[in-house]
Order: structure tokens, then sequence, then C-alpha cells
């Protein structure tokens, strides 16, 4: 309508920050969707919400597709998603489309830059125009023909154990899982940026660009199930309901004071509902009068809702409701878009207003104004004098090189605008030159977890360190198995919201003001990045900072990278850091709960400390106000007496402690520290396992305090691991650590049971409490069997998550083989807990998981299977032939070069190879393992097999053993606890269910006190604690081994009963 001379027309605004569409679509793990349904014009949008639409580049065609449009590929045409570098790292993804083929070595989808591992390269194979996906030296593909004139909706789905390889890899092929070929190379996945995301194109071999048509490609940063990609495929172009494609984007920036707003429509939506504010929640929460839209565009900036029109420098918030009264499901709320119109004045400073540690020579830019033609510019050391000043000389352009900046100086600038008939005056912008001698203390280690003395001290200036091969200290570190804790303080240039990175090989773990941010303390064998929580700091504070870092074997690298809104993602620098001048480090953490009442508190001393002064109380305010004439005042400790003890503390409290480093002969002295505090439980601890360390030589392992049946015939426990870290730290009822207690209950002993020494709590009656809280938990007894009967016919359970991949679960029955030989068998039935549950014959050279091996197997619904792992450790081959079920015969063959065949029968007489099987080279000592395997692909299910004519050939042992392979599992003996006084007196309490041990769950156990103090326990004076499994006191054992695990054994005050 025109009203008042100028069109007035409404407008809707519409945020696309976490949009999903719904159906199919709203799956918050959707990242890209393109329908190409647009039908015409040179953008594809993205369905997702997510505003990462296509651009076609070279004119690829649109054409009838699946269901609506589709585009047709050729001579290099292909849609590009510019700035987007697709799903990185290890992460999980899935990778979705619809195709019509016409050419081997065709790429669908590509992200990624060239090497080894780095890229994510969805493509048909070069022979055999099959499903491929390469990451780059590395590769695996499926057996179904692609090219025949037809569509087929294919997927690739990686799933992240932390270091998942190219054999890890399942692929689909018009909903089904596609077999894998043989002869892909394994090659372990750690996708990199710098390759931008296309689809029909390959940006590192333009040979492979795709021919063909493509519709509804689909990105998703999760693995999806198998029932998922199915309901996809059945589904093709899903349905989207809420408004997309927002023009102007999302975040532009426009140089007008009125607009005509654009987006694309819902599929559902005939009209739509505009939203419009200067500020996020009122768009948001649609409190501002919302304004029917009958079409997909709208003007703003004339007439309501601002008649005087945009404001220069304002941000905008829009939104977009889709509308269908037919539909139940009307209004479909959009999200957020925003714009911002750009200023009259000079905008966005470099650096930028506020930034520290600028680099000594830098140049000043900025982003000029609308409509300035010339620039003054104003630079100085004092606000005043810059802000006052006037008659500079003009700048055409939006540069000025101040000259050498003066370290750990802050200068102050300010740019005028002139569009040549009016000169607007810019804000005062300022900005600090970096400082010198900046850094962190590195403390390396000859072991993979920084606990003990460190062999070697130094400070780094940064965490910005490529090894490579090499020691990082020739003659003192480790060139492999060392580790690195880094100390010292970080002050933030800005006041906002921080994310942080760490890029290693392997592990690592960040703490930031005393809180753990990153925790990835896994051996991955390659750089992966692991990013923080965002974490709110304050420009120019100082924060505690700690990352540790450990490198297994291979190349040594480690990074730590910050990224901001005011700061892009980098290496922090060095001017960033601080040696640790303040005490560091608390135990308890800062804020701990259910701390012990008789904690020992310590702490990390600062680079430059001689002595430290103690504060400790219960009022925050007194303890960070306290001087040494303050009752918080607690004395000073002298350097190398890192601890404080507080002597026994009130039930449930919270205190508060300050440690002060001090060095008289340093000005800079003393360096207040922060106010720490913890919170006392309300319980006794007798252990809750959180103060072990792997520093034997300090006595701080677990197996130190703990004593076991070490050098004890008749004792079968081991507390802890061999080898560090010695406590459990996946298994954990509460904290970070467990108890891991194995148990060897054969060959004449009896039992196994490791016992504590107390030193508190030793009264049992203190406080008032009444029960014994003990939380355990096992592994499940194992579910594997192997039985004769009738003769010659052999039954077999087994559960298991599989056998492939880089490690195997499943049950083994075996004799040796030495030397040349084979193996035959009839799989007369395999029960189908899994469309790939395995049954078949089996030559392997060890019984760990990871070992070397070959497999001809028989599966409930994928047919007859040729599998095997060439070395140790590495990733699994494999390759099916279709349309095979038991009954059916198998034969493994091993020649005495150490090639092994497969092949297959169905009489045991008419042998064949399994199609696209050839015989392979397995490096495996002579002396081996031969035998019948099963594993039910599914770890909580057991799976069954029938085996009858197994015969064997070679030098083969005459005994059948059997056993799981790969599952842990625990035989049921008995569980107790036993109590003794500080006169001897001992009470054996045993644990009502006599199969505690095979829970596979977090269990409490609760003893109540008194029945030890009616068996005549001084419960008063409480000396030792032992937990065992087997025969002692009453109890009975039938004798077996396993793994329990234990936590949080505690004293509680009797529950209260619920009043009427």
């Amino acid at each position: 309508m025109i009203m008042s001379g100028k069109l007035t027309c409404l407008v809707a605004f519409v945020l696309v920050l976490g949009l999903a569409a719904p159906g199919i679509g709203a799956d918050p793990n959707l990242v890209g969707w393109w329908r190409f349904n647009e039908g015409s014009g040179a953008t594809a949008i993205d369905s997702s919400g997510n505003n990462l639409h296509g651009e076609l580049v070279d004119d690829p065609v649109w054409v009838t597709g699946v269901q609506g449009t589709a585009l047709q590929f050729s001579a290099g045409s292909h849609v590009a998603v510019p700035g987007y570098e697709g799903i990185l790292g290890t992460h999980a993804r899935t990778s979705t489309a619809w195709i019509n083929v016409t050419k081997t070595s065709a790429s669908i989808i590509t992200w990624g830059p060239s090497g080894s591992g780095t890229k994510w390269v969805m493509r048909t194979h070069n022979g055999p125009a099959t499903l491929r996906l390469e990451c780059g030296r590395g590769n695996t593909y499926g057996t179904t023909d692609l090219v025949d004139g037809e569509w087929h909706h294919v997927a690739v789905v990686l799933e992240d154990d932390g270091s998942p390889d190219v054999s890890e890899l399942k692929l689909y092929v018009d909903g089904a899982l596609d077999p894998i070929m043989p002869g892909g190379t394994p090659n372990q996945m750690n996708t990199s940026s710098g390759g931008e995301f296309r689809i029909a194109y390959d940006l590192n071999n333009t040979g492979r660009n795709y021919d063909g048509l493509i519709d509804d490609v689909r990105i998703y940063d999760r693995a999806l199930s198998a029932d998922e990609i199915q309901a996809i495929m059945d589904d093709p172009g899903g349905t989207v309901t809420q408004a997309l494609a927002p023009s102007p984007a999302d975040g532009a920036i426009i140089d007008s004071t009125w607009y005509n707003l654009k987006w694309t429509a819902g599929d559902l939506a005939v009209s739509h509902q505009l939203y419009i504010a200067d500020n996020f929640d009122d768009a948001g929460e649609g409190t501002v009068e919302p304004i029917p839209a009958a079409g997909t565009f709208a003007v703003i900036g004339f007439g309501e809702p601002f008649p005087n029109g945009l404001i220069p420098g304002t941000t905008y918030y829009w939104r977009v409701d889709g509308v269908n009264d037919a539909e139940p499901d009307s209004p479909w709320k959009g999200s957020v878009w925003s714009f911002s119109v750009r200023p009259k004045t000079a905008w966005h400073p470099a650096p930028a207003d506020g930034a520290r540690f600028v680099d000594t020579d830098t140049d000043m830019t900025w982003d000029p104004g609308v409509g300035a033609a010339l620039h003054y510019v104003y630079f100085g050391e004092d606000f005043q004098d810059v802000n006052s000043a006037e008659g500079a000389a003009f700048v055409i352009g939006t540069t000025h090189d101040p000259g050498p900046l003066e370290m750990g100086k802050t200068y102050y600038w300010r740019v005028d605008s002139s569009d040549g008939t009016t000169t607007r005056r810019g804000k005062v912008w300022s900005f600090t030159a970096t400082i010198p001698d900046g850094g962190l203390m590195g403390e390396y280690f000859n072991t993979m977890d920084p606990v003990g003395q460190p062999v070697l001290t130094r400070i780094d200036p940064m965490i910005d360190i490529d090894y490579g091969s090499n020691s990082p200290e020739p003659n003192a570190v480790n060139e492999d198995g060392f580790s690195v804790r880094w100390r010292g303080e970080l002050q933030a240039a800005f006041s906002e919201a921080y994310t942080f990175y760490t890029r290693t090989n392997d592990g690592s773990r960040l703490w930031i003001d005393e809180q753990l941010i990153v925790d990835k303390w896994a051996w991955v064998n390659r750089v992966v990045d692991t990013r923080s929580e965002p974490i709110q700091l304050v420009a120019g504070e100082w924060y505690s900072i700690r990352m540790e870092w450990f490198n297994e074997a291979g190349d040594s690298e480690a990074h730590l990278l910050w990224e901001s809104a005011s700061q892009l993602k980098s290496i922090i620098p060095s001017a960033a850091f601080s040696p640790p001048l303040r005490a560091g480090g608390p135990g308890p953490s800062n804020e701990a709960a259910g701390v012990k009442m008789v904690p020992i508190l310590k702490w990390s001393p600062g680079v430059d400390a001689a002595s430290h002064d103690v504060y400790f109380g219960t009022d925050a305010d007194a303890v960070g106000s306290a001087t040494k004439a303050s009752p918080e005042y607690k004395g000073s400790k002298e350097l190398g007496s890192e601890s404080y003890d507080p002597g026994k503390l009130a039930w449930h409290t919270t205190y508060y402690w300050r440690v002060d480093e001090v060095n008289d002969v340093n000005p800079d002295s003393p360096w207040t520290g922060k106010v720490w505090s913890f919170t006392t439980a309300d319980f006794l601890a007798v252990d809750d396992f959180e103060d072990y360390t792997d520093d034997d030589a300090a006595g701080e392992a677990i197996w130190q305090s703990w004593i076991d049946g070490f050098g004890i015939p008749a004792n079968g426990s081991q507390v802890g691991y061999v080898m560090p870290p010695y406590a459990e730290q996946t298994i954990v009822h509460g904290g970070r650590q467990s108890m891991p207690l194995s148990y060897v209950n054969t060959a004449g002993v009896t039992n196994s049971e490791a016992e504590l020494t107390l030193s508190y709590p030793r009264d049992w009656t203190e406080e008032g409490v009444a029960v014994l809280s003990l939380w355990f938990r096992g592994y499940p007894a194992s579910v594997g069997s192997f039985t004769e009967g009738p003769v010659g016919t052999y039954t077999m359970t087994a559960a298991g998550n599989n056998i492939g991949g880089s490690a195997d679960e499943f049950h083994f029955a075996y004799k040796t083989l030495t030397g040349p030989g084979s193996i035959t068998a009839r799989i007369d039935s395999v029960q189908n807990t899994h469309d790939q549950a395995k049954a078949g014959v089996m030559i392997r050279e060890t019984l760990d998981p990871d070992s070397a091996h070959a497999f001809a197997c028989v599966t409930p619904a994928d047919g007859v299977g040729s599998r095997g792992r060439t070395a140790a450790g590495g990733g699994s081959f494999s390759t099916f032939q279709a349309d095979i079920t038991a009954p059916h015969w198998v034969k493994l063959e091993r020649d005495v070069a150490g090639n092994f065949t497969v092949s297959h029968s169905t009489n045991g007489s008419a042998w064949q190879p399994v199609e696209l099987s050839v015989p392979t080279a397995i490096p495996m000592d002579a002396a081996v393992y031969v035998g019948l395997a099963l594993t039910s692909r599914n770890a909580a299910v057991t799976g069954e097999a029938v085996f009858s004519n197994v015969t064997t050939t070679g030098t083969v042992g005459p005994q059948w053993m059997n056993r799981d392979v790969g599952i842990s599992s625990n035989s049921a003996e008995p569980l107790y606890l036993a109590v003794t006084d500080g006169a001897g007196s001992s009470v054996v309490v045993p644990h009502d269910d006599t199969d505690a041990a095979v829970t596979d769950v977090w269990t409490e156990w609760v003893i109540d006190l008194q029945t030890l103090a009616d068996q005549g326990l001084d419960l008063t004076n409480i000396d030792k604690v032992a937990i065992g499994l087997g025969t002692r006191g009453n109890t009975t054992a039938a004798g077996g081994s396993g793994t329990t695990f234990f936590d949080d054994i505690r004293l509680l005050r009797p529950t209260e009963e619920p009043q009427p």
C-alpha cells in the first residue's frame, strides 16, 4: 500500500541459529541439507537451517529428480559452499545422497585437503563403479554397481571411537549395508581443514569430477543407524516447514536505511507472520506487533515500525513464522536472524578496541562508514589528547602505520570520516602492545602420566610445538612415552567467552582457573583438535592455567589455541602467559564437595616464591582480606613444604583458604593468591580412591595402601594395574578413580583379598554414623560355551561386539597348529542376533583381541565371508558373498608361505572361493591357534551356532580348549568385607548375593555397623578394612577369576524415617 508518499511493507526476521527442519530433518546433528528443489537459479538452499547455502558453479542443469528437482552435473560443474570445510577431526558423521551416476571415479561429496587421512571423498570406485570412501592414502569400497542408469540412495557412516580408521566405515546402498570389497587400504582418519565442501567436484583431483544426477544431499555430525538411513531413503526430500535463506544473510551488513527483506517459505506455509525489533528477545519472543505477509518479501524502513528508516550502527533482529490454517501444527515458529546497518562513522577497528598483546610492528585498519571518502587519524598515548585532538591531515584508504610501538604500552586512536561535506567524529579506541618474557613452566616426565619428579623443567614461551619423531630435549626426555605439564597464568585480551582448543598427538587435559575444560586423555596416534565449552574471562585478570599432554609413540605435537567473539582462532601468544607466580593447583580442587573431614591442603608453588603464607577459615570475605594480624592467618610454610594440615574439620561445612607467595628480595612480593573453597562431606570417608597417584616413588600408588596378594601364594588378589595409571579411571562411581581388584582363586588359592590400614576414620561411632556404604561392580559372567553332542557336532554360545576393526570380541574353541594346515567345518546354524553375527573357522596368531588372524564365516543375512587382520592392532579386511545362509561349509587354509585362502561349499566336496576374495599373506609365527569362532555381533545378546564335520590338517594338537577373546567376564565368587579393630578382633561380613562379582552395574552394599559391634568389634578403634572374593569365614567359593571395582567407601548417618 502507499502511505504518505512512501512504500510501507511489513517484514519478518528469522534467526537460523540451531534451526533444524521438522520430520526427518528435525535432528540437531543435521549440519547441511541440500534438497535441490529450487528448480532454477544459481543457489542451492541449505534446508538444515545452518545457512550453508550452495553456489552453482559452471552451470549444472536443473532436471527432474527423485522428488521435485535435482541437478545434472558434467564437465566440472558442481556446487560449492563458500567457507564451509565439512566435519573435521575424528568426529562421527554421516553423508547421504541420491545419485544417478554415469562414470566410475565420480566424486559425489568431498571436503578436506590432500594428505594422509585428512580428507573425506565419497565417490564411485575406479574399478567396478561401487560406492567408495577415501580419506587420503586410505580407502574402502563396496560391492554394488552404481552405473546402471538408475537412481540409488548412498550413505557413508563413521563412528567416532577416538581413533577411527577406514576399516570402520559403513557403506549403504539403497538402504542396505553394502558388503566391503577386499583390497581397500586401511588408514586412520583425521579430517583436516583447508579443503572447501563441494558436491560433484574433487578439489584434489579434477579427473574425478562427477557426471550424472544428484539429489537430496545431507551431512550429519553423528553416525546414523541403519533404520535412520532407511527412513531417509524412504522419504526423499523430506518436509521443511520453517522459512529459510534470509536476505540479507544472517549477520550481514547493509548500507541502506531501508531494505527489501526476502526469504524462502517452508513447504507448507501459505502466508507468514513477521516480527522485527532492535533487540533479540523482542523478536525471538514475539513481543512486538506481528505483521502479516502474504508473500516471501517485505520492505522495511518506510512507515511502521521504523517510519524514519533504519538507524546506522544498529543491529536488527527478525523472525518469520509460517502460517497455514489448514494444518494443525501451524504456525511454524522461525528462528531469529539478524543484520546490521553500516554506521556512518569509521568502525571495526583492527587491532580491536581493547586488544592486548598487539605486535609492536602493526598497521591499524578500520572499515569506512557509509559514504566516507576521507579519514583523519589521531593517535597517541593519552586518552584526553586523542579525544580532543583536531586538524589531522586526511588519509586516503583505511590503513595507518603508527611506527614502532613500545612493549607493554597502551595506545589510543580515533578516526574521523568525511564524505566531502560532513565530517563525522569517530570513537576513541585503544590497544596495548605485547609484553616480553611471557611463557609457561614446562615440566617434562619420562612417563605417560605427569606425576613424580620431572626430568626436565624449563620455561616454554607458548604451547606450539612439533618435535616430529625427536625428543623434546635429547639426553633428558624420551622420544616416545613421555608427558608434559605446563603451568602458569593466563590473561585474556577481552572480557567475553573464550573457547580453547588443544591440538595434540596424543592425549591432553586443560584447566583454566582450576576448571577442567578439556579432558581427552587417550592415545589416538594422530593430531586431534579437542574443543572446550566456552568459559567467561575478564580482560586484565590473571587466571591459572594448566595443560597436560602425553605422547605414547610416533610423532609428537602439541598446540594450544583460543577463540572468542573478538579473537580469531589462533595459537595463544607468549605475552598472554606468565610463569606461575601465584600458588596454583589446589587440592582439594576449588569448590570441591564431599571432602574428607581430615584433609591435607596442597598447592603448587609460584616460580619466585621463597615461602608461603597460609590463610584459612569459614568466611570467604575474611579470608580474602586477611593479613598476618588476622585470625585466619595460619603461618608461613617454607619452600618445598606446599601443604597445610587444618586438623579435623566440621561435618558438612564450607571452608575457604588462600596461599600468598612470598619472596622478601623481590619487589613484587607478595603475590596474593585467589580464595579457594571446599565443602566437607556429610559422611566419613573411609576411602574415595581420589588421592592415589602413579607416583610409587612417593608411596602414593593405590597398591601401596591397599595391600594385595603380591608375593603371597595363598592370596590371589592384585590391586590396580601393572602399568600406570594404576587406578581405574573409566569405570568409576564417583570422582575420577576407582579401585580395580583382580582375583584368581585357582590352583589351591581359596580367596583373594586386599587390606587397608586406617589412619582416619578409626572411630566408627563419631558424628552419629551407623552404616557403612560401599559401591562395587564387576563384569558379567561369560555366556560363552562349547559342548559336543552328539559326537562330532559342536554347539557354541557367545556374545561379543564383532570380529573386525582393530580388536575382536568372540568365543573361540581352539587347538594348536604348527606350520601349514587347514580347518574345515559345516556351519549347521547361526542364530540371527544380528544380520552380521558370524560363525566360522579361524586361524589366529595369539589369543589377544587385536591379533592377526584369518576367518571364514557364515552370517544370518550377509552371506559367507572372508575376513582377517594382517597385523596385530591393525584394521581388518573383509569381503562377503551374498545370498548364502547356513547350513553351509567353509574352509580356511594356511600354506607354507603364510598365505591364507578361504573357500566355501554347499556339500563339502565342491569348493569355490568367496567372491572377490584372494589368497592373503598374513605374517604369523609358526605356532598358532586353529578352531571355531562365534560372535553374536551384539554384546548384550547371547547367540548360538552349531558346527559339524570339523576336520583339520597339519600338525594340530589333540585337545579342544575354549575361552572368550576380548570379552571381559567374571567368575561368580563370593564377595566379603573383613573389619579388624585395634585389639585384633576381626569380623567377616559376606555379601548376601553369592553372584555379586558378576554384577555389571554399580551397586551399593550397606552394612549396619551394629552387626559388627554385636560380634564383639570395638567400633571406636577400627584398625583395618579388607575386601575379598572367595572363601573366608563362612563364605564358600567355587573357584574362579575376574576383576571387580570398588569406590566410595563411606560411613553414613542413619537415614531419617519419613514423617507421617
